[in-house]
């Protein structure tokens, strides 16, 4: 009980109206303290300590308000009975030089959820030589299936249709080269993480891939062989030979679109929608959003048109809409009348600054309408666009201030010890959304999934419908129009 006492008297007071002295005697020897950190929710944190939102509002009424950074939670731990046989079956090791989690993992043959479980507070970026780390021992075959009946029972009516047999991936990526891909991966294993909680069966594999010789010499000695997904690859070459290889049921390319390929025997997915298709559908959406409104186009000298904008000009001529353009820097006098949408001719972060400057502090009847990259110009440039009620089309977005958004960043800063890079798209988001859309899919649909169209998904930063392009080639055919309210709000719109 003397951890309790530095709580405060309100709270203690709280804690007693809401339960009685035998429960509350009781509850006291199964709890611990957390602290409220930058990003979390009272549903980010359940799911950290493994128990439900109601417990924690049980032993906390007064979080139900609010809770801030530096609030001190009551966490039940009723499961410490189970966390005591789990120690028992543990077994140490001595971090040695050049060793890290993931490789630890594969020594032991475990899952990296079940080592960090083991280990609270370790991560990938605090490990350090001489730590001394639990390994869970690897369960008995029957207490295995004990358990994985135990799970099915609880999943839900479209985790119950899930096949029997692991669903098996292969990740080919280059590992040891690039942050991005790295945040990828371990986006990747957040999301099957997530799939394994809902009784889902996955065997992965993930191969380096650094050159396109390497990953000739996977598919030459048969490690794309019986694999039910394949994702990878990070340029043409490396596409194309994945995309000509044989002995997997389908190929997810989740960066780079290529064009033209040809499968030999597998199924292909390109998971972003066609750049030509997104403007062509962006257009009639502008046309229809502004129509009544003049649009002023700005550029700079040197400046080179997006292609949106050489379409955008002879659809809003035959439309009948008042178009012009200014050029940023010129001696011609600027005037922006109070009916006006502002169009950079380019999605270069120079131009697009240079027009918020010409608008100036001026909001009524101004809007501006632009491009994916703006997402990641920083929160001065954000700020604007939300001032200036901006739209922008875009094949990723990703809301950081939605609750859904909120909870997987508090669970990858928790897992990895860093943040996701501020890039367009956002890689570590792209690989949790792969992986629970295509891995539950495959399990839940197998091979037809395609042509189901069926599986829930609420990405967190893509969407997918997907549509047949060729013999043996889907593509992804959805993006968003996503609006910077001048309230402070993001609308993003599925197209």
């Amino acid at each position: 009980m003397t951890h309790l006492r530095r709580y405060h008297i309100s709270i203690l007071l709280a804690l007693l109206l809401s339960l009685s002295m035998e429960a509350f005697a009781q509850s006291s020897r199964r709890m611990r303290e957390h602290e409220v950190q930058r990003e979390e929710t009272v549903y980010s944190i359940s799911r950290r300590y493994n128990t439900s939102v109601e417990r924690i509002y049980e032993l906390n009424p007064w979080a139900k308000r609010q809770i801030k950074v530096g609030d001190k939670l009551l966490i039940p731990t009723d499961t410490t009975t189970n966390i005591l046989k789990v120690q028992e079956r543990m077994q140490k090791h001595r971090v040695e030089a050049g060793e890290t989690l993931y490789r630890i993992t594969k020594i032991y043959g475990i899952e990296l959820s079940d080592l960090l479980r083991a280990n609270p507070g370790v991560t990938s970026a605090n490990v350090q030589v001489g730590m001394e780390l639990n390994i869970p021992l690897r369960r008995e075959q029957g207490s295995e299936a004990e358990e994985t009946r135990e799970t099915e029972h609880r999943v839900d009516s479209v985790a119950s249709r899930v096949a029997s047999a692991p669903t098996r991936v292969l990740i080919l990526l280059p590992l040891t080269k690039g942050r991005r891909y790295i945040e990828f991966y371990e986006g990747f294993l957040l999301g099957m993480y997530d799939l394994k909680r809902a009784g889902i069966s996955i065997q992965l594999t993930a191969l380096d891939v650094p050159n396109v010789g390497a990953l000739q010499s996977y598919i030459a000695t048969g490690q794309l062989a019986d694999k039910d997904l394949v994702i990878g690859g990070v340029d043409e070459l490396q596409i194309r030979a994945i995309a000509e290889a044989s002995g997997y049921s389908y190929y997810v390319v989740p960066f780079s679109r290529i064009d033209g390929l040809t499968p030999r025997a597998g199924r292909i997915i390109l998971a972003n929608a066609h750049s030509t298709d997104i403007v062509e559908r962006t257009i009639p959406f502008f046309l229809q959003r502004y129509k009544g409104r003049e649009v002023v186009f700005t550029r700079r000298a040197g400046d080179t048109e997006e292609p949106f904008v050489t379409k955008l000009r002879p659809a809003l001529k035959k439309a009948g809409i008042s178009a012009r353009t200014i050029t940023i820097g010129s001696d011609s006098p600027t005037n922006l009348g109070s009916n006006t949408v502002v169009v950079p001719v380019g999605a270069n972060q120079a131009l697009a600054q240079a027009t918020i400057n010409l608008i100036g502090e001026r909001t009524s009847g101004i809007t501006l309408f632009g491009y994916p990259q703006w997402q990641s110009y920083g929160s001065p440039f954000q700020q604007s666009l939300h001032r200036l009620n901006a739209t922008i089309y875009t094949s990723f977005f990703f809301d950081p201030t939605s609750s859904e958004s909120k909870d997987f960043l508090t669970q990858y800063n928790t897992w990895f010890g860093h943040k996701i890079d501020n890039t367009y798209p956002k890689y570590s988001v792209l690989g949790y959304d792969l992986a629970r859309y295509f891995i539950r899919s495959y399990a839940t649909y197998g091979k037809g999934f395609v042509t189901s169209n069926t599986t829930p998904y609420s990405g967190l930063q893509l969407d997918l419908f997907l549509q047949p392009t060729q013999e043996g080639v889907y593509t992804n055919t959805r993006f968003y129009m996503v609006t910077y309210s001048s309230t402070g709000s993001i609308q993003r719109e599925s197209i």
